[in-house]
């Protein structure tokens, strides 16, 4: 109690840090009190106990306390009688103790041991604010526009949650390191399924936090996001990160190795290229006819059986393009399938890798056809030209070391670095 007086008289003479106020916060950071209400805090030490005494000592007992703030007399006599080891309080509770005693919200950032809502605690010692505009942050919005999602809950009242997929452990690594370092020991669930690793964060402030910046919800091939705003409108650094994060989840380094015996002149000329493959659904911009006309390419598609379990069905578009000439189709309705259509977040990347002076461009590549009947256009974005592949890996570069070593060979190979 006398180190608490001691704090609380110490802080009112520094009103700057002391009493609450009104303050901007930037969307890319989340503080505590920004939480709902029923989430719950753990508190360092006694501090809560400290905290609510001094409480006592304003309004005159507990009893009038509880009345000033609106706030249950029992769960505070607990905490007081000692009878909860857990030193636990709501975001809703500690919001309204903190305004009365006039302290600061702030000042809680770093006395906070624990979020938690069930048993488990969702994230010890959270690294309060949690601030998304730092390289860590963008990585982990290259990984959710990628190989992770946020997904609603149905069954847990519509709470998002977040999920990634790691093929690697280094992936696996990388990604729990970049929670850890923006939001603290985060909880996971982990499951292995078809060499791949999948990983459930529970937890909705997670998925809360990456929203506000514009991470997207749901199925990214469905909806169509663009790239998170953060990101489109932060620094370089943030850019750099976003963009090395999805070309090592989804991107492809591709070419043939140098042959000291060939004339470089008789070479292709874009033997070495970089890639980056992204899929939009196209069902809902198909009319009954057209569907009838995809139907025609569907025995000249070839299946392909994932790890996952599931299957897909493939053809080029220009293949798929020259059967439907072939069987005499109408010229018209050919043209009007809307096969030219492409992934807005695609779009947006090719813009961002062409701020940074890597000029890139964008083709559909391919029909897929998934066991649900939803067809769906890959799109693909190609770095090519020893100029902007030279300015990739000079500024953006990858970061799994295995694509890094691949990367740096074939550029040693082509006797570009």
């Amino acid at each position: 109690m006398k180190s608490m007086l001691k704090i609380y008289n110490t802080l009112s003479r520094k009103k700057e840090i002391f009493r609450p106020r009104e303050k901007l916060i930037p969307s890319w950071e989340t503080h505590w009190h920004q939480l709902k209400d029923n989430e719950l805090l753990k508190l360092k030490g006694n501090l809560l106990k400290e905290v609510i005494n001094l409480g006592i000592k304003r309004a005159g007992n507990l009893n009038r306390l509880c009345k000033s703030i609106s706030m249950s007399y029992a769960q505070f006599l607990f905490v007081l009688k000692n009878q909860t080891k857990t030193n636990l309080i709501s975001v809703k509770k500690l919001r309204k103790l903190a305004r009365y005693l006039e302290i600061n919200y702030d000042y809680f950032n770093d006395k906070i041991s624990e979020i938690r809502k069930g048993k488990v605690p969702s994230i010890k010692n959270p690294k309060f604010p949690f601030n998304l505009a730092i390289p860590e942050g963008a990585t982990l919005l290259g990984n959710i526009a990628s190989d992770g999602s946020i997904y609603i809950d149905k069954k847990a009242k519509n709470a998002k949650r977040t999920k990634y997929s790691a093929g690697t452990k280094e992936e696996l690594e990388k990604f729990i390191n970049n929670i850890d370092k923006v939001f603290g020991e985060v909880h996971f669930q982990k499951e292995e399924m078809r060499n791949s690793i999948y990983l459930k964060i529970g937890s909705s402030v997670i998925a809360e936090s990456l929203c506000k910046v514009g991470a997207p919800v749901g199925n990214k091939a469905e909806i169509d996001p663009e790239i998170p705003w953060l990101v489109k409108e932060g620094s370089e650094e943030l850019k750099t990160a976003y963009l090395r994060a999805i070309f090592d989840d989804e991107g492809c380094i591709d070419g043939k190795e140098q042959n000291p015996y060939v004339n470089r002149l008789k070479e292709k000329r874009y033997d070495f290229y970089i890639t980056l493959s992204r899929s939009i659904h196209i069902n809902k911009y198909l009319n009954e006819n057209q569907k009838i006309l995809l139907k025609k390419i569907e025995p000249y598609m070839k299946e392909r059986k994932f790890p996952t379990g599931h299957k897909v069905k493939s053809i080029e578009i220009r293949k798929g393009i020259r059967i439907l000439d072939a069987i005499k189709e109408n010229i018209h309705s050919i043209k009007t399938l809307p096969l030219e259509t492409q992934p807005k977040l695609l779009g947006s990347e090719a813009e961002l890798l062409t701020s940074l002076g890597i000029k890139n461009r964008i083709r559909n590549s391919r029909l897929n056809l998934t066991d649900n009947g939803t067809y769906s256009v890959v799109s693909e974005l190609r770095i090519q030209k020893r100029e902007n592949i030279l300015n990739f890996y000079r500024k953006i570069n990858l970061g799994l070391s295995y694509k890094k070593e691949k990367f740096k060979k074939m550029l040693l190979n082509k006797k570009w670095i």
